[in-house]
């Protein structure tokens, strides 16, 4: 079986997590709004679930394996739309200048959301076209969680950077940060899929899509045109954005399933 330690690596991504966002959320879970906890749910709740599906399928449990699967077809949408509520609350956040990370940063973080969306969709898509090669469904299952990194290690960042937050200017260095993310999340993609041989693809594109996104990141998010553009997010009804995502979501599955059926199934049922 491919990436046969795999879920120990998605599992490893908790802690990772919680030292990233403790200063922005995990400190502070009383008073968080609630689309930093739906957002914190759905994600974890998915990261579960491919670690799930990882150790299921090694240990040979398919019934198990198949169970779970279906919950992902539950789980994607809400998946989309806790990401969906993240970016509407950061340009909220950004209008509203509640610190000097929301005043500096969302603008240009956001392309990197549009690029981990779109990259997410496709790769879900993919992974369930391909649900019948176990190679193929497990790398493109486990690159999803790809797009998770640059947001907790740019946050990370600051330590080995030495930016210290009590001195004037260190927020407007958080950008470098971000940046190194990204290029070390690619090279982790990169790494991988050379490691995977035949199952590297959904790796490959993982690495270039973090590569798009650093250069949106740098030349469009941080232009005058976009960042007088974007406070109008902060506009968007955030729950019928949320349901537009989640619709999203569920059209993606729905039209991964479709394409993953095999052909004389695909002709009994169009004859039916």
């Amino acid at each position: 079986m491919p990436f046969r330690h795999a879920h120990w690596w998605v599992l490893g991504l908790f802690p990772l997590a919680g030292l990233a966002f403790w200063r922005s959320y995990v400190s502070s879970l009383a008073t968080a709004p609630a689309s930093f906890h739906f957002h914190g749910i759905t994600a974890s709740l998915w990261l579960i679930l491919l670690a799930m599906q990882s150790w299921s399928i090694q240990h040979g449990k398919r019934a198990f394996h198949r169970a779970n699967g279906l919950i992902s077809f539950g789980l994607f949408p809400l998946f989309l739309a806790g990401g969906a509520v993240i970016f509407i609350g950061m340009a909220q956040r950004h209008v509203a200048g509640l610190s000097p990370f929301y005043r500096l940063w969302p603008a240009s973080l956001a392309w990197y959301d549009f690029v981990s969306v779109l990259g997410t969709a496709y790769f879900y898509f993919m992974a369930l076209k391909h649900r019948r090669s176990v190679a193929k469904h497990a790398a493109y299952m486990l690159a999803t969680p790809i797009f998770l990194l640059p947001p907790m290690l740019g946050r990370l960042a600051p330590l080995p950077l030495g930016i210290d937050f009590s001195k004037p200017g260190a927020f407007e260095q958080m950008g470098m940060g971000f940046q190194l993310a990204q290029i070390f999340t690619a090279l982790i993609s990169f790494a991988i899929a050379f490691r995977a041989r035949s199952a590297g693809r959904p790796f490959v594109i993982a690495g270039l899509l973090t590569v798009i996104g650093a250069v949106l990141f740098h030349f469009v998010g941080s232009s005058a045109a976009w960042k007088s553009f974007f406070p109008i997010a902060a506009e968007i009804p955030m729950v019928p954005f949320a349901g537009a995502a989640a619709l999203l979501g569920a059209a993606v599955g729905w039209a991964g399933w479709w394409a993953g059926k095999r052909p004389d199934m695909i002709d009994r049922t169009a004859l039916a």
